[in-house]
C-alpha cells in the first residue's frame, strides 16, 4: 500500500523521526495517557470536519491527527524543561496525571512464566492431586516425573493457593 507520507508531514507538522520518537515515548505510558492520546485525536478529528465539511477522511489523516495529538502531549510533558515555557495550573495537573499514571504503570510486573504454567496447564491436575491426599512434595515429584517440570513443592502451594483465591474473589 502507498500513503503519502507527505500529506501525513504536512498534516501533522511532524517529521518521520519525530513520530517515531513521538510513539516510542507514547508506548512507555500507562492505558490512561493512551485514552488521552485517543480523546486529543478525537477533538483533533471533530474540529478538522466542523471546518472542512464534506471532505472525505484518509487514512493519511487519521495517522496524522493521531500523531498531532501525541506531539502536543509530549510537548506540554517537555514545556517544564524549556526555557521560558510556564504551564497554567490545569495543564500542570495534567502533567502531574500523567507522570502518576506512568509511575503506576511500571509497578505492574509481568506474571511468572511457571507460574503462568500452572495457572494455565496443571492447576486442575494439582486440584485433582490434592483431592487424592497426595502432599506438596509428591506433587512435586509427580510433575517432575510426569511432565518434566521441576518446581519447587512450596513455590507450587503458595501458586495454587493464590490461584484458587483469585477464583473465589472472581466468583467462578
Amino acid at each position: 500500500m502507498d500513503y503519502d507520507i507527505a500529506e501525513i508531514d504536512r498534516l501533522s507538522g511532524t517529521t518521520a523521526a519525530q513520530r517515531s520518537t513521538n510513539f516510542r515515548w507514547l508506548s512507555q505510558q500507562g492505558e490512561q495517557t493512551l485514552i488521552e492520546a485517543i480523546k486529543i485525536q478525537t477533538d483533533l478529528i471533530r474540529q478538522f470536519r466542523r471546518a472542512n465539511q464534506g471532505q472525505i477522511m484518509s487514512p493519511e489523516f487519521g495517522y496524522a491527527m493521531h500523531s498531532l495529538a501525541v506531539q502536543k502531549m509530549v510537548w506540554l510533558e517537555t514545556a517544564q524543561r524549556r526555557k521560558g515555557d510556564k504551564l497554567s495550573d490545569a495543564e500542570y495537573q495534567k502533567v502531574q496525571e500523567v507522570r502518576v499514571e506512568r509511575i503506576r504503570a511500571k509497578q505492574r510486573t509481568k506474571g511468572s512464566p511457571k507460574r503462568e504454567l500452572i495457572r494455565v496447564r496443571f492447576f486442575n491436575l494439582i486440584e485433582d492431586l490434592r483431592q487424592k491426599n497426595l502432599s506438596w512434595r509428591q506433587i512435586s515429584d509427580y510433575l517432575a516425573t510426569h511432565h518434566r517440570e521441576k518446581m519447587a513443592y512450596s513455590y507450587i502451594r503458595d501458586t495454587y493457593n493464590q490461584l484458587t483465591s483469585e477464583i473465589k474473589k472472581t466468583g467462578l
